[in-house]
């Protein structure tokens, strides 16, 4: 016969055979993984795997380093009932249904005792054996009976024996976990999980029933399409995360794995400070054109003491938002020194980060990002936008609430804006309810923070963040404080001088003392609400300040004021000569035209000619200079001396008067020379005329003096 033992062999005999692992360790993970047969050595520790199991190289080159062996067998077939384990189990590992068989095995195993205190244990077996038959046993132990045997749908054992009974003595005295069964062989995985897997595991997320039409429909074997209950039991047994692999997203799987809990308590005050950005979750009235927007908030806290140490509002997630709160958070609590941040823009970019002129080098502190898509890293701020911005959101009928969840809030409350039946908050109302709320944050006791008596009730409760910052300074903890911060929170970039000029942002900035003699690269400080001037630091170790540049400070005009204002007035001189020429170039066109047309007059027309002369001559005074009359040179000259004067019309009938009133001063009437006294006082009538300040003016008045005007 073969020896029993030559059928087991030890992972130290199987490492290194053909198709086998190399170590024993390696042996070990394969059995574990393939779910080798195993049991305890016989002497000694450790295991032994039955040599069944083994890939047929691998049983062929043991057989020959063991020659004694004459064969090897097969692996048994299973039992038709649970098997009975060899070697005890861990309670602790035991399922549910193992450990109910457990159970009852020993109820009865106790029956027995309690019937063995009184006559040998051999009887003692044979009275619970035969109490069973007959069904007098106490109803509880009666039904442990039936549970012990576990009776499976294949058939097995149906009655108690006293051989079951004895074979349940030895086992446990191994321990007790050596009552329960072995687990059930469930063959492996089904042939149909994987395909049934492609249909489920889909960011559509159908439904198992779903999953299953799809199957059908696409074609599928019906041999590998399990039925509903079949699919909804493996998704059961393998659990909500790996049934939820390419359903959800990895950010909602995460949420659903063990996390790591950070312990802050070995921290002081700004050593790490966290913040993020927040679009805001209500609309707001925009300061420059008044319609509504969704601003951006941006927060800081203080990791040790969950410290709420600034915020800022701004129109978008950008690095000026980022540093306004950087520059409230170092103003209250001094430089931290590590800033963590999420990497969006407005953390991740040169104006904080640069090596040598960003904000990081100037104050000293370490940068760090947390990992993409893993926003649990940043859970004190995310906890803080709870507490804070969006309980402050709440206070105003413009509250929209998220996105993915509030759609049709944020489109109701759009369409009462512009029906105007909800008012838009303003930045300031904004600024101060968040100002209120960031206060009752720091006031509140918060979880995290360790327990304290309060002084008021005298109850125990966890500190606030005020009363945790107070007791680090207690302590003795100080701030690390920064001289005109300010000044470093400005924004920074290098950039070259040429010629005393830094050409910045489409702008050129200049100082011509203070810039003088440079040549090279320097850095600018700048204010993004600011663009009048800049700042200019030295790019060397000494880091000092160099001046102050202004937006094109080495800008004079080209020419001085009064010498433009006489090439304007000359301009206009030349350009009132050119229109002089083509007028009376035009006028001589048209008095050869009408020469070539005159008629004679006759004799009625003749004496209406001299009666219109007359009365001309006799009420010239009457005539009032805007009248359309004749131009200059088509004027009809009076008869007589004192009637020989022009009558103007047209565009240039005003400047025609007053050329030629000034030549002829003394056939003007007293009204006339107050008129045209009145008109040069009008700088634009003397620009017409081509006269200067007082030209004109005096000849008039000493004209009215002579004729004994005032």
């Amino acid at each position: 016969m073969t020896d029993p033992d030559s059928s087991w062999a030890m992972a130290a005999e199987l490492a290194g055979l053909p198709e086998l692992p190399q170590t024993q360790r390696g042996v070990h993970l394969l059995a574990e993984r393939a779910g080798w047969l195993k049991r305890k050595r016989l002497v000694g520790k450790g295991w032994e795997y039955h040599l069944g199991v083994l890939p047929e190289a691998a049983r062929t080159a043991l057989t020959e380093q063991r020659p004694q062996t004459v064969a090897l067998p097969a692996v048994p077939e299973p039992r038709a009932v649970l098997p009975e384990r060899k070697d005890a189990l861990e309670v602790t590992d035991l399922k549910a249904w193992q450990r109910e068989i457990m159970d009852a095995r020993l109820v009865i195993l106790r029956e027995v005792d309690r019937w063995a205190e009184d006559m040998p244990v051999s009887e003692a077996v044979q009275v619970v054996v035969a109490l069973a038959a007959d069904g007098t046993l106490p109803v509880a132990i009666q039904t442990a009976v039936r549970v012990a045997l576990a009776k499976n749908s294949k058939g097995g054992e149906t009655t108690l024996s006293a051989s079951t009974i004895n074979r349940w003595r030895a086992m446990a005295k191994r321990g007790m976990g050596a009552l329960a069964p072995a687990p059930m062989d469930t063959g492996g995985t089904p042939a149909w999980v994987d395909p049934f897997l492609k249909f489920y595991r889909t960011p559509n997320r159908l439904t198992v029933a779903a999953a299953l039409r799809e199957m059908h429909a696409a074609g599928v074997d019906p041999k590998l399409i399990p039925s509903y209950s079949q699919a909804r039991r493996y998704l059961e047994r393998i659990g909500e995360v790996e049934a939820g692999k390419g359903r959800l997203s990895r950010l909602q799987l995460t949420a659903r794995l063990p996390f790591i809990r950070r312990d802050t308590s070995k921290l002081q005050p700004m050593d790490v400070i966290n913040g993020d950005g927040h679009m805001s979750y209500m609309l707001v009235m925009h300061p420059n054109t008044g319609r509504a927007f969704r601003p951006e908030l941006t927060e800081v806290f203080d990791v040790a003491t969950r410290m709420h140490l600034g915020w800022s509002i701004n129109f978008s997630e950008n690095t000026h938002a980022v540093m306004d709160a950087l520059r409230m958070a170092v103003g209250f609590g001094g430089v931290p020194k590590i800033v963590h941040w999420d990497n969006g823009s407005g953390a991740k970019n040169k104006n904080l980060q640069d090596e040598v002129s960003g904000l990081k080098n100037r104050l000293g502190f370490e940068f760090y990002h947390q990992t993409p898509g893993n926003p649990q890293a940043g859970g004190i701020v995310e906890r803080g936008h709870q507490q804070v911005l969006i309980p402050a959101a709440r206070r105003f009928d413009s509250y929209v609430g998220r996105r993915d969840k509030d759609d049709g809030l944020l489109r109701i409350r759009t369409k009462a804006i512009k029906e105007g039946k909800i008012r838009l908050p303003t930045i300031p109302e904004v600024v101060a309810v968040i100002d209120q709320l960031r206060e009752v944050y720091n006031n509140t006791p918060h979880s995290s923070l360790p327990w304290t008596i309060c002084p008021a009730t005298r109850k125990r409760r966890h500190e606030t963040p005020n009363e945790a910052w107070k007791r680090h300074v207690d302590e003795g903890w100080k701030p690390v404080r920064v001289e005109n911060a300010l000044e470093e929170f400005r924004l920074e970039e290098i950039r070259n001088v040429v010629r005393g000029e830094i050409r910045f942002h489409t702008m050129i900035y200049a100082n011509p003392v203070g810039l003088k003699g440079l040549h090279g690269k320097v850095r600018v400080r700048f204010d993004p609400r600011d663009g009048s001037k800049i700042w200019v630091w030295s790019l060397d170790k000494h880091d000092r300040f160099i001046c102050e540049a202004a937006r094109d400070g080495n800008k004079q005009p080209y020419l001085v004021d009064n010498v433009l204002e006489h090439g304007e007035q000359m301009r206009l001189r030349g350009q009132l000569a050119r229109l002089d020429r083509k007028k009376l170039e035009k006028e001589g066109e048209a008095r050869k035209t009408l020469e070539m047309q005159v008629a004679p007059l006759t004799l009625a027309q003749e004496a209406m000619a001299d009666a219109m002369i007359e009365e001309l001559v006799l009420n010239k005074s009457a005539v009032p200079v805007e009248a359309e009359i004749i131009p200059l040179n088509e004027a009809v000259m009076l008869a007589g001396d004192q009637a020989r004067r022009p009558i103007f019309s047209g565009a240039m009938a005003e400047a025609d008067w007053g050329q030629w009133a000034l030549t002829h001063l003394g056939e003007l009437d007293e009204e006339e020379l107050d008129r045209l006294e009145a008109k040069l006082e009008d700088p634009r009538f003397r620009m017409l005329l081509g006269l200067d300040d007082e030209e004109g003016g005096d000849s008039v008045r000493r004209t009215k003096r002579r004729a004994g005007s005032p």
